[in-house]
C-alpha cells in the first residue's frame, strides 16, 4: 500500500494511539494483543524454520551467502535469514540464492515514457587520490534512449595555485537489455587532496528501468563510502540528505514511480 506523503504523519499518530492500547484479556485463548506484539509473534515463528533451512545448506552453499554479503553490514547467516523472512512472508520459492552481484536490495530508478530528466547525485567532500566508482546494475529498456543512454559523470575538486581545478570522469551505458554487469572506474593523482566529488547518474529522455546495488567510492587510502541500499527496521532506505558538500540529492524527489528501493531476485 502507498500511502500520500501529505497523510503519513496522521497516519502514524492513529497507529501509535492504538500500539499503547492494553485490551483486556477475555479468555485463556485468543489473547488480544497490540499489533507490535503480533509482529514479534509472527517472527518468533518464521525464524525456526529458518534455522532448519540454514542446516540442510551444505559447506559450499553456506559459502556462497558469505561471499554475497558485499556491503550490506550482514553476515551470511543474518543475509540468509533476512532473505527467507522476505521471501516467505511474499509468497517467493524458499530458499533463495545469494548473489555476489546485487543482494536483498537496490535501487531501482525508471523514467516511465522517456519524457523526463531522471537524475541523482552523491555528494562526498576530503577524499585523497586516487578515486575509484564502482557498483553492479541492470538495465531493462522500453524504448531506445532519445539521447544517451544511462550514465554517470563524475567531478572531483581541488585547489592549485590558488585555484579551484576539477577532474572528470565519465561513463555510459550501451543501449538495450542489460544482465547485471560490474563497472568500475578510476581517475585522478595520487595523494591529490580533493575538498569535493560529485557522482551524478542520469536517465534523461529514456524509457527504461535501471537497477543499482554495490555502489563504493574509494580513494587513495581504501574505501570511502559504500551502500547497498538496505532498508531497515523502518522499512525505508536510509540516506543523508545533501548537506553542506554531503549526502545524496534527487532530481525529481526520492518519490515511486522514479526512485524507489526494491527487493532484487534475479
Amino acid at each position: 500500500m502507498t500511502i500520500p506523503p501529505d497523510f503519513q504523519a496522521l497516519l502514524d499518530k492513529i497507529l501509535s494511539y492504538f500500539d499503547q492500547l492494553n485490551y483486556p484479556t477475555w479468555a485463556s485463548r485468543n489473547f488480544h494483543v497490540t499489533r507490535k506484539a503480533k509482529a514479534v509473534n509472527v517472527t518468533k515463528t518464521v525464524l525456526p524454520k529458518v534455522r532448519d533451512a540454514w542446516a540442510l545448506l551444505n559447506a559450499a552453499e553456506k559459502q556462497a551467502w558469505k561471499d554475497a554479503v558485499g556491503y550490506t553490514g550482514y553476515n551470511k547467516y543474518q543475509l540468509f535469514t533476512a532473505d527467507f523472512v522476505y521471501r516467505r512472508k511474499n509468497g517467493l520459492t524458499i530458499p533463495g540464492i545469494p548473489y555476489t552481484t546485487h543482494q536483498l536490495y537496490g535501487l531501482k530508478i525508471s523514467n516511465p515514457g522517456g519524457s523526463s530528466q531522471i537524475r541523482f547525485r552523491l555528494h562526498l567532500k576530503d577524499l585523497v587520490g586516487p578515486l575509484t566508482i564502482s557498483f553492479n546494475y541492470k538495465k531493462g529498456q522500453y524504448t531506445p534512449p532519445a539521447d544517451k543512454s544511462f550514465n554517470f559523470e563524475a567531478i572531483a575538486y581541488y585547489f592549485e595555485g590558488g585555484l579551484n581545478i576539477s577532474e572528470t570522469n565519465s561513463w555510459e551505458s550501451p543501449t538495450g537489455d542489460v544482465v547485471w554487469s560490474l563497472v568500475s572506474q578510476s581517475w585522478g593523482m595520487a595523494g591529490r587532496k580533493y575538498f569535493h566529488l560529485t557522482v551524478e547518474f542520469k536517465l534523461d529522455n529514456y524509457d527504461a528501468d535501471v537497477f543499482l546495488d554495490n555502489l563504493r567510492i574509494s580513494d587513495g587510502l581504501g574505501a570511502f563510502y559504500s551502500d547497498s541500499f538496505n532498508k531497515k527496521a523502518s522499512k525505508e532506505w536510509v540516506y543523508q540528505s545533501f548537506y553542506r558538500k554531503q549526502g545524496w540529492a534527487f532530481d525529481p524527489s526520492f518519490e515511486v514511480p522514479n526512485f524507489e528501493v526494491v527487493y532484487l531476485d534475479s
